[in-house]
């Protein structure tokens, strides 16, 4: 494992390219997603096109690198799997633990019920199922963000690209509009700033390990181990507390992580 080296391209020259990466992820996640916005097709099939929007910072990703050629897409988008074992379980881990923590302060003072044992045991059935296919859905979001990305602008520093990455991964996000459903504006608002914080977190595990797996399975992780800890263990409703306890320990593993500090893991093999 070796620091990654300085891109030899002007900081100039990076800027643009992470612009039109974000542009054209952007533009292809909301052109793909006008059928389920102006509800052009049934409800059931957004469950189809959703997959399909995540593929797009892939694509985008794709892109950039066919016009630049920077180096070896295995290098570029660090899918080398030297290393990533353990930083998958220290992901993972903290994805549980977080979870786990929100729940259990929740319960404990009564904000939140339990779900009758024999409702959590069946949905458990599901946990490893949902989380295979949730870490398959989120490879075309974490080759792009945590992949592509994290190689090109690299130079940046770890804070201002998760801060950066984080906010467009919001914008990103924004055709999710049309499928949450009625809901109040503050709902909204404490929805999308949620995701804010796990960029940290995807970051710094691809930042520490020079692979982007970590990233991959840790987003799996967010959309299946921390589902179940979160609305299938207790009979949970909105509340800002525990939102803001997640928001708060997710930021402080991030920035565990990365108490070393130091130039980007990467692997050459």
């Amino acid at each position: 494992m070796t620091a990654l080296p300085a891109h030899r391209a002007s900081g100039r020259s990076v800027g643009v390219d992470v612009t039109w990466f974000f542009t054209i992820a952007i533009a292809l996640c909301f052109a793909l997603s006008v059928p389920m916005v102006f509800r052009l097709v049934p409800a059931d099939l957004y469950n189809l096109i959703t997959p399909i929007l995540q593929l797009t910072p892939l694509l985008a990703a794709i892109i950039m690198w066919l016009v630049r050629r920077p180096g070896p897409f295995r290098d570029t988008f660090a899918t080398g799997w030297q290393g990533a074992p353990k930083w998958i379980g220290v992901g993972v881990g903290l994805i549980a633990a977080i979870a786990a923590i929100q729940t259990t302060i929740a319960v404990a003072s009564g904000i939140w019920p339990l779900n009758p044992i024999d409702e959590i045991l069946a949905a458990s059935v599901w946990i490893i199922p949902v989380f295979v296919m949730q870490s398959v859905f989120a490879t075309g979001e974490e080759f792009g963000w945590r992949g592509w990305l994290a190689t090109r602008a690299a130079s940046w520093g770890f804070w201002r690209l998760a801060l950066v990455s984080g906010l467009v991964w919001i914008v990103w996000h924004l055709p999710v509009l049309a499928v949450i459903g009625d809901r109040p504006f503050w709902d909204i608002v404490i929805y999308f700033a949620g995701m804010l914080p796990w960029a940290p977190l995807l970051l710094a595990l691809r930042w520490r390990s020079g692979s982007v797996w970590p990233a991959v399975l840790t987003h799996g992780a967010i959309n299946s181990i921390r589902v179940f800890l979160l609305q299938s263990v207790p009979n949970a409703t909105d509340h800002l507390l525990i939102e803001m306890i997640g928001w708060v320990l997710t930021l402080a593993a991030a920035a565990w992580l990365m108490r070393k500090g130091g130039a980007m893991a990467v692997h050459r093999r």
